[in-house]
């Protein structure tokens, strides 16, 4: 989505979808060796339905593919979104 940024707060281990200086959404992870296990993706009830969450997964799915690591898709909402984007069903680590 044009005018939303990633920003990767290590600190508290979630990818953050900013816009114009706001937080919009995040995606917890936690890093698993090679992987990044993200297990929970949320997004500001007020941004909700507006297609922030499909902007905040492509764009923390993009940024795990340039780290060359892989991803554990235990949050439902990136798994169902990785489901309908087969160009990325090639990060899901094996199980």
């Amino acid at each position: 989505m044009n005018g939303t940024t990633l920003k990767d707060n290590s600190g508290a281990q979630r990818y953050e979808l900013m816009a114009d200086g706001q937080l919009i959404g995040f995606a917890q992870y936690r890093p698993a060796g090679d992987a990044v296990a993200i297990i929970h993706t949320e997004i500001a009830p007020e941004h909700g339905g507006k297609g922030y969450g499909s902007a905040l997964a492509k764009q923390a799915l993009d940024r795990i593919r340039e780290e060359r690591k892989r991803v554990i898709p235990a949050c439902g909402f990136i798994a169902d979104y990785i489901g309908k984007h087969s160009e990325y069903a090639d990060l899901v680590a094996d199980s």
